[in-house]
């Protein structure tokens, strides 16, 4: 290993094909554990949809994207995406406690992971792949390594720069326009002929330039700063063209992403955070169908939801804007707010 190269490459973790997801949700929801055999089998319809080639096979997708993506293609299981998206949700980030019938829900939108085909080879990652990613990662070093250090592009130094070059100019400059003219020569007498005593150059005596006032070694470092500072223009200078994203370290897939969100929002312990997220993606999703803005005033989001729920104006104002003490308040609002979605998409 040289020092160039990484000390640990990350490998990408090898897709799962759906019938492995699907048979960890099995078991899971055998165990009761619904929480995780939700997750497996969002794993699985996820997985099914990629490798039957509906879907696009990505790492990195939220439920949210995926749901919408399934949804375009296969419009009319939109509302099965759909609430599977929002139960996957409220399980992982809210961390609601999963019901069996959470996920009857997901097993039966999971049609795909039964007659999904085998994964392509191409989505699994082996040395070839690992060392591609190696490669990859060593040219772009080599590629930072020759970029501009960092002091020359800065603003400040070219402004101290600048500013040193003109103070050099006026020191130079000022002596020489502050000195006395040289006395103008005395005049020329004509001789009898009318014809002058001069040299016979009829031609007037060229007035000298800036340039002839000069030492010739001013003028030539001169010449040499410009034709650097063009050169570092052209180094320097901003280039056309389409812009270059930024560079990942890793690629991480959404369902770690996901779980990961989940653990630090339970390590935080702020419901009312937690609570905020799971009211606002609620209000998203319902206030459309029910023609509302989400600048609604709360009063007329609160008795226009009671009015289609049949609930208590006062329960529904306390789920939405009510504060969060504990976490099984927070577990409470968040099986309220999944129960009023639900009944204003079954009308």
């Amino acid at each position: 290993m040289t020092e160039h190269e990484p000390h640990n490459a990350p490998v990408a973790e090898p897709l799962g094909p759906a019938a492995a997801h699907r048979d960890r949700s099995e078991h899971a929801a055998a165990q009761q554990d619904y929480s995780a055999a939700v997750q497996e089998r969002f794993r699985a319809v996820i997985r099914g949809l990629e490798q039957g080639g509906v879907l696009e096979t990505r790492r990195s997708r939220t439920a949210d994207e995926t749901a919408a993506a399934a949804s375009d293609q296969l419009p009319a299981d939109a509302d099965g995406f759909t609430s599977s998206a929002v139960v996957y949700d409220e399980v992982v980030y809210g961390g609601r406690v999963a019901t069996p019938d959470d996920y009857a829900l997901l097993a039966h939108v999971d049609r795909f992971s039964p007659t999904a085909p085998p994964p392509a080879p191409d989505e699994q990652t082996g040395p070839d792949e690992t060392a591609r990613t190696a490669r990859r990662r060593r040219r772009r070093r080599q590629r930072r390594s020759l970029r501009t250090p960092g002091f020359l592009a800065s603003s400040k130094l070219w402004i101290v720069v600048a500013v040193t070059a003109i103070l050099l100019v006026l020191l130079l400059f000022a002596p020489r326009s502050c000195s006395v003219p040289d006395a103008s020569p005395p005049p020329q007498s004509q001789s009898d002929d009318g014809y002058d005593g001069g040299s016979g150059n009829d031609d007037a005596e060229e007035p000298d330039t800036l340039f002839d006032r000069l030492p010739p070694e001013v003028v030539f470092g001169g010449v040499q700063l410009f034709v650097a500072a063009v050169l570092l223009a052209l180094w320097r200078a901003r280039r056309r063209g389409a812009l270059v994203p930024a560079e990942r370290p890793v690629e991480v897939s959404a369902n770690e992403l996901t779980e990961a969100h989940a653990r630090l929002y339970r390590r935080s312990g702020d419901s009312e955070h937690v609570a905020g997220v799971l009211r606002g993606s609620m209000l998203r999703r319902v206030l459309p169908r029910l023609g509302l803005a989400p600048n609604s005033p709360h009063d007329r989001i609160v008795r226009t939801l009671a009015e289609h729920t049949g609930a208590p104006p006062d329960r529904i104002g306390a789920m939405l804007y009510g504060p969060v003490e504990d976490d099984e308040t927070l577990t409470i609002i968040a099986a309220e707010l999944d129960a009023i979605e639900g009944e204003i998409r079954a009308r």
